[in-house]
């Protein structure tokens, strides 16, 4: 069976919006024969439940099953973990600032303010928490956590209604200074700003390219060349929206366990994109066969924009490993309900993320704001050193610190 990629209106909820993603454009397609032109139309950017769910339940598992070459039998590790357990332990990824707390980095942020710098220039020594408060020994802790343990630390209590959206993002850069040392921008833009701008005049709005910028369903995935992701939430749905994470580890040793020919096509190194045009894995082997890291996401093969020229049409075998990626993670998710002025972190290449579809209303709007951090903790295999470091080189000169979603 074969996914089939839904209209517009279906996904979103709303009125048909002019986007560049529904199909690749017929001339860029090099050639293409019938059989690949074909898999171009039924490739979808949507996981298929029903394909995976029949896919497993015919599946038959061979005499001879390997994993890859250096790749673990299973993965013990501290961002190991059932979401569907922890989500009943709070106390190990939830924090709430204190009224002291609070007082710090208000104090914090008005000697930034004193300083009369750019917000490119917030550190921990612009932005500077007193290494023997509380507020640092918490932030401490949550990096560790993010970098080296669980994966991810939610942080809750920031007044952000009683602060102008200047005041909103530099706390959060300065909080996240203690997170992450360097920011990674995306083009020019040091902050994305995430919520459903579907219903503003297209030539009000930028071009609609990811599903942040709708009210749909996000799938899994892991972020581009980021270390650490970061999100404030500035304001939240009516209903839905809820913020979904899953464990690399946890999906991997499912899968490991259970379809060990997902593992074996997702670690081979001939996934073609734009980003990867010499071709890259989805996951990767660390630690001397110790640990799995992922850099996967859906999203530069099929779905949301047109696809590149140079990259092939997709195999079925890969189509097939990014859903049970996506139906796996989903499995042993935490679904969390973010709160108005609620920090989240998370590790972007040990935990998988995805978000729920949402409906907005006049009084209740979703919009979170997202920074790339560094992770100087992090191990990279070879093939991702490059394009990490790339990344990490061009953002020294972004500057785009855009206050809306429709901002340029």
């Amino acid at each position: 069976m074969t996914a089939v990629l839904p209209q517009p209106s279906a996904v979103f909820g709303q009125t048909p919006i002019q986007y560049t993603a529904k199909y690749p454009v017929a001339s860029r397609r090099i050639n293409a024969n019938d059989k690949d032109t074909k898999k171009y139309y039924e490739t979808s950017y949507e996981p298929n439940l029903e394909w995976w769910s029949t896919n497993q339940a015919n599946y038959v598992k061979p005499a001879e099953d390997p994993l890859p070459e250096g790749f673990p039998q299973q993965v013990s590790s501290p961002s190991l973990w059932d979401g569907k357990i922890l989500a009943s332990q709070p106390e190990k990824w939830l924090y709430t600032f204190t009224a002291n707390d609070l007082e710090v980095l208000e104090q914090a942020h008005s000697h930034f303010v004193s300083l009369n710098l750019t917000n490119n220039d917030i550190t921990q020594e612009t932005f500077p928490i007193p290494t023997t408060s509380p507020l640092y020994v918490t932030l401490k802790h949550a990096s560790e956590e993010v970098k080296l343990g669980l994966g991810f630390q939610v942080l809750r209590g920031l007044p952000v209604d009683h602060w102008d959206r200047s005041k909103q993002l530099q706390i959060f850069a300065g909080i996240s200074a203690y997170i992450g040392k360097d920011r990674i921008a995306i083009g020019d833009k040091v902050v994305t700003h995430l919520r459903d701008i579907t219903n503003l005049p297209a030539d009000s709005r930028p071009p609609i390219v990811v599903k942040g910028q709708t009210s749909g369903n996000q799938v899994f995935h892991n972020d581009g060349a980021a270390g650490v992701v970061a999100l404030i939430t500035l304001g939240v749905a009516e209903t839905g929206g809820l913020s979904q994470l899953s464990s690399v580890a946890q999906t991997y040793n499912e899968l490991a366990r259970t379809r060990r020919d997902i593992i074996r096509e997702l670690a081979k190194n001939d996934w073609v994109n734009k980003s990867a045009p010499r071709g890259r894995a989805q996951i990767h082997a660390i630690n001397e066969g110790q640990e799995v890291i992922s850099l996967y996401s859906r999203r530069p093969f099929f779905g949301f924009y047109e696809s590149d020229a140079e990259v092939p049409p997709l195999a079925e075998a890969k189509h097939l490993a990014l859903d049970a990626v996506h139906f796996t993670a989903e499995k042993f998710s935490i679904d969390l309900e973010l709160q108005k002025g609620d920090l989240e972190y998370f590790n972007n290449l040990a935990v998988y993320h995805a978000r729920t579809s949402s409906k907005d209303s006049e009084k209740n709007q979703r919009h979170l704001v997202r920074l790339w951090l560094s992770n100087g903790e992090e191990v990279l295999p070879e093939s991702l050193v490059e394009s990490f470091h790339k990344a990490r080189e061009e953002s020294k000169s972004a500057s785009g610190w855009p206050l809306e979603a429709w901002d340029a």
